[in-house]
C-alpha cells in the first residue's frame, strides 16, 4: 500500500505557502510536491478549485505543468478532487443534474490531461446534517438519478481512462456498504467504484466491515480518525487520536489484496500549521507498519 496525502494539506497553511496561504503559483505546487515527497509520501491529491490557477478553467499547458512538477519531484497524483457540491447529480432540478454531468466530465478530461487515474466524486446528498437550508431529496429519487448520472458518464470514463470514484460521506446518503455495493454493480464498469473514507463511517458503522464487504470495488482510501465521544463534525481529530482500529482497517485491506494508495486526509492546524505534515507522516508510517524515522 502506497502513502499519499491531500494537497489541502498545504494549501490554506499560511506557515507554508506565505501570507497567501493557498495554491496560486506553479512554484507553490513545486514546493508542495517537494515536502510532500521529502516526508516520505508517494502520493499527492489535488485539489481543483472553482477559479484561479489550477481550476476546471485552466489551460493545458498549466495542467501539464502541475503535472511535471510532481512526476519531477516523485510524487504521483492519485485522483483529482473536485469542491463537493459544487455539483450536484441528485438535485430535484434536471438541469441542475445536466450541469453536474457536463462538470465531473470536464474533470475527467483535466485528469486525463494530467495522466491522473481517477475523479473522486460526490454525487450529491439526501440531506446535510450541518446545513439546516439544503432542501432534502428523497432517498429513491437520490439513488435512481445517482445511478443515472454515473452510468451517462461511464462512456467518457472509458475513453479517457479514467476512473470515477464515489466517496461515503455525512450526506444521509448510500448508508450502507452492501448498497453501496449494489451500486457499483449495478453500473457495471471497472471504471466506477469507491474512494472509501474510514473516518467518515465511524459515526455509523465500521470501516474494516465496508472494506471486506466492498473488496475490490474499492480503488483509493481517504485516511481520517473520527472520537465518538466528541461526535458531530468536531469529532474529527488526527491519525491514531480517534476511534479507528487502525490494525483491524490494514488487516482488512491485505485481505481484499488492496496495494493503492491510503490518502490522509488532513488539514493545517490553526497555529503552526505546517506541523500536521510530519505529524501526520509518522502516523502513517505507524499505520502501515513501517520503520520508525529517528
Amino acid at each position: 500500500m502506497k502513502k499519499g496525502i491531500v494537497i489541502r494539506a498545504f494549501s490554506g497553511n499560511p506557515d507554508f505557502l506565505g501570507s497567501a496561504g493557498f495554491l496560486s503559483t506553479l512554484a507553490d505546487f513545486e514546493r508542495c510536491f517537494a515536502a510532500a515527497a521529502e516526508l516520505g509520501f508517494e502520493g499527492v491529491q489535488p485539489y481543483v478549485e472553482p477559479e484561479g490557477y489550477f481550476s476546471l478553467q485552466a489551460d493545458d499547458e498549466t495542467l501539464r505543468a502541475v503535472s511535471a512538477a510532481a512526476r519531477q519531484a516523485g510524487i504521483v497524483l492519485t485522483s483529482l478532487e473536485i469542491k463537493p457540491f459544487s455539483y450536484l447529480l441528485t438535485d430535484d432540478d434536471a438541469a441542475v443534474r445536466a450541469a453536474g454531468v457536463t462538470l465531473v466530465r470536464r474533470a475527467m478530461q483535466v485528469a486525463a490531461a494530467m495522466e491522473i487515474s481517477a475523479v473522486l466524486v460526490i454525487p450529491g446528498y439526501v440531506g446535510l446534517p450541518w446545513d439546516p437550508s439544503a432542501k432534502p431529496v428523497r432517498y429513491d429519487l437520490a439513488y435512481e438519478r445517482t445511478r443515472q448520472g454515473l452510468a451517462e458518464l461511464v462512456p467518457d470514463a472509458e475513453r479517457l481512462g479514467v476512473s470515477i470514484l464515489v466517496e461515503n460521506i455525512w450526506n444521509k446518503f448510500l448508508l450502507s456498504p452492501l448498497e453501496f455495493r449494489t451500486l457499483i454493480d449495478e453500473i457495471g464498469s471497472p471504471h466506477v467504484g469507491m474512494l472509501l473514507d474510514t473516518g467518515n463511517l465511524i459515526a455509523f458503522g465500521y470501516p474494516e466491515q465496508w472494506i471486506r464487504i466492498l473488496g475490490r470495488r474499492i480503488k483509493e482510501v481517504h485516511l481520517k480518525d473520527y472520537r465518538e465521544s466528541v461526535g458531530g463534525v468536531c469529532g474529527f481529530v488526527g491519525l491514531l487520536e480517534g476511534d479507528v482500529n487502525w490494525p483491524e482497517v490494514i488487516a482488512a485491506l491485505e485481505e481484499i489484496g488492496y496495494d493503492g494508495f491510503l490518502t490522509a486526509e488532513v488539514f493545517p492546524y490553526r497555529h503552526h500549521g505546517d506541523a500536521v505534515l510530519q505529524h501526520t507522516s509518522q502516523s502513517m508510517d505507524r499505520i502501515l507498519a513501517r520503520p520508525k524515522l529517528v
